[in-house]
């Protein structure tokens, strides 16, 4: 007897979308380490299996020989797709006893279902405009939402309205902003031969999600032209140009409303900016919108042997091109979201040992990987960099070499190594700060060197190191402590850290390796060993010291 369907759910249940305006979406790769030296790090990408699909909406895996990003000047997007899981067990069975399998037409018809049972409802909303201005109203996507069932394998386009309760629509009646589509693909029978059938199931109930092209809408004014850094510019295509200016959007100011605030244009600001606003970007707002988006996914199945209907939930996050896929982030969406989880603690003990130390290197990695992205002298320059005077060293660690010694990473910066001395830029090294940044945590993404700073200073890394969502009474807008990680900032403009779970795991490294060295139990690679005296020679050792102190007294 076949197990009922007891439950269903969506993988992965989160997933992140990029925009792209190339008909040929992003290929799939993982990130891999090399195992050769590289000047910028060990991590690099390896194509994946890869669903192309076909004009039945079924899905054909391949392997592709390169990873592309582009195809000529146009962006290929990246489009996840979603599967449907079963989660299986006999009737009345505990749900300790289920079952996690693909759900397949084969297992709905076990349970007396079609394809027909099985709907798919899809809501997207793009609310920066709403939320910027303060007004639901102003916010566009899928109204009513999207409702169709997996026996429907069509690519079916997203079309963002306004709300059907907004007085004035920004979006006018008839018209739409493209937000992607979305597709069910027609699941096969599932082969045995092929390179691939191991690690792809075409049998597999998914659907797809693919993203908008990129593009920007906006009032007919703001496809008008307007110079900007001295050349002429406009906004938005002219056939982008058609929302409604008086909707409530155009002409808003948010300067004290969001963080960041400089996220949108603005009327003529380059022209003549409102001396009142703190800086270029502030409103008023030109009144354009892009086509980012979030999709809520709910997968509902309908009758069957529990005669219920069961539910499964996922969400896309649109968002633009990211152009750094060999580097990896030293705080992904995933450490934020284990940070969360009712285990972290568990988790957390149970890394230990040779783990930990992996796991901190890892992440040292990442942070390089994340640093060799930066110009560091650049955020010095334009970011907030100024220091507080009870962070300020009383000697310049460049010894006058460097302009503005009392900025940030200058020559009195209370968390600056003194064994490293930095010079200004020339025209040989325009970057100063970027190359020391780059060649510091180069050499600290490998462990024995990060056991060799704790060695020296066993609080070093404590020091520097900010933790979790730490914001000091002094830091503004224009003054910071430069505790790691420097100038980078989260979502809200309060300095970006470590997750708790990371920061915790870090300092359980650094104090279990202090103590090592302190027993003698871990050793700096490299360093030379303290010789070990035979007994003679202590004894000798002890007769000459002891002479040395009788003259001394006599003296």
């Amino acid at each position: 007897m076949t197990d009922a369907i007891q439950a269903i759910f969506v993988t992965p249940g989160l997933a992140f979308s990029r925009l792209g305006g190339s008909s040929t979406p992003q290929c799939a790769y993982d990130w891999v380490d090399t195992r050769a030296p590289r000047a910028d790090g060990e991590t690099t990408i390896a194509p994946n299996w890869t669903l192309a699909v076909q004009p039945d909406g079924s899905a054909q895996p391949f392997m592709p020989d390169s990873v592309a990003f582009r195809d000529g000047d146009l962006i290929r997007p990246v489009a996840p797709f979603y599967e449907v899981w079963a989660r299986v067990g006999g009737a009345g069975s505990a749900p300790a006893t289920w079952r996690d399998v693909p759900l397949t037409p084969a297992l709905l018809q076990a349970n007396g279902l079609a394809l027909a049972a099985l709907q798919l409802k899809v809501t997207a909303r793009n609310l920066k405009a709403a939320r910027r201005a303060g007004n639901p109203q102003l916010g566009f996507g899928t109204f009513p939402p999207l409702t169709f069932n997996a026996n429907d394998n069509s690519r079916i386009p997203i079309l963002g309205v306004s709300p059907t309760t907004a007085p004035t629509p920004m979006i006018p009646h008839g018209r739409s902003i493209p937000l992607g589509s979305v597709q069910f693909l027609r699941s096969m029978p599932q082969p045995n031969g092929e390179a691939w059938s191991g690690a792809v199931n075409v049998e597999t109930l998914r659907f797809r999600y693919t993203p908008a092209a990129g593009l920007f809408y906006g009032p007919p004014e703001a496809a008008q032209a307007a110079p900007q850094n001295g050349r002429p510019a406009s906004a938005v295509r002219p056939e982008n140009a058609f929302l409604n200016a008086n909707a409530g959007w155009r002409g808003t100011s948010t300067s004290q409303l969001v963080e960041p605030g400089d996220t949108y244009d603005v009327i003529n600001q380059s022209q003549s900016p409102d001396p009142n606003l703190p800086s270029p970007g502030f409103g008023p707002s030109l009144g354009v919108v892009d086509d980012t988006c979030e999709v809520h996914f709910e997968v509902f199945l309908h009758g069957g042997q529990a005669a219920r209907t069961l539910t499964a939930l996922a969400v896309a996050f649109v968002g633009p091109p990211d152009f750094a896929p060999d580097r990896r982030p030293f705080l992904s969406t995933a450490d934020e979201l284990n940070d969360r989880s009712a285990d972290a603690g568990a988790r957390n003990t149970a890394i230990d040992g040779p783990d930990l130390d992996r796991w901190v290197a890892d992440l040292f990695q990442r942070v390089y990987e994340t640093v060799s992205l930066f110009n560091v002298d650049a955020y010095r320059r334009d970011r907030a960099a100024n220091l507080p005077p009870d962070k300020i060293k009383p000697a310049d660690v460049d010894g006058g070499a460097r302009d503005d010694p009392k900025r940030a990473m200058g020559g009195r910066d209370g968390l600056r190594n003194a064994l490293y001395k930095l010079a200004a830029p020339t025209t040989d090294n325009t970057l100063p700060l970027s190359e020391h940044a780059r060649m510091r945590h180069r050499a600290l993404s490998d462990l024995q060197n990060l056991i060799e700073v704790v060695s020296l200073d066993a609080n070093r890394i404590k020091t520097l190191v900010r933790p979790p969502f730490e914001v000091e009474s002094f830091e503004d807008g224009n003054s910071t402590s430069m505790r790691m990680p420097p100038f980078m900032r989260q979502s809200n403009a309060l300095p970006l850290t470590l997750a708790r779970w990371q920061y915790d795991l870090l300092l359980r490294w650094v104090e279990r390796t202090a103590a090592d060295l302190a027993a003698g139990r871990l050793e700096v690679v490299g360093r030379p060993r303290a010789r070990v005296l035979s007994p003679a020679a202590a004894a000798r050792r002890a007769s000459v010291l002891a002479r040395i102190d009788a003259t001394a007294a006599v003296q």
